[in-house]
Order: C-alpha cells, then sequence, then structure tokens
C-alpha cells in the first residue's frame, strides 16, 4: 500500500466516526429507562407476564464495560 493509499484508507476510517457514535446513540436511546427505571426494550415473559429489565440492561452495561 502506498502512502497516500494508506492516508486515503486512515481517512475513510475517521468519516465513519461519526455514524458510528450515531448508531451508538440511537441503540442507548431505545434502552432509556422508563418511569419504573426499567428498561422496555428488554422484555422477558414471566407467567404469562411481561416483565422489562432493571436498569441499566445487559446491553447498556455492555456498552459502559467496553467505554471502560
Amino acid at each position: 500500500m502506498t502512502h497516500d493509499e494508506l492516508l486515503e484508507r486512515i481517512s475513510q476510517y475517521w468519516n465513519a466516526i461519526p455514524y458510528l457514535s450515531q448508531a451508538l446513540e440511537a441503540v442507548v436511546e431505545l434502552h432509556k429507562p422508563n418511569e419504573n427505571n426499567q428498561c422496555p426494550e428488554c422484555e422477558y415473559y414471566y407467567i404469562d407476564e411481561i416483565k422489562y429489565c432493571d436498569y441499566p440492561c445487559p446491553t447498556i452495561q455492555a456498552i459502559e464495560k467496553e467505554l471502560g
């Protein structure tokens, strides 16, 4: 790979960062806690009743872990 090709490749990554950030923000917004401090996106069934995970849900926990 030439120097110019490398610079072009780096430029492509930098241009992608805002889109990655927007995608991550969209996921976090989907998992926003409700008034009961539960995540309405992370539901499970418990004896014919829908329950929600307490916040932070596993998705938010994974994001927080990776972000440090």
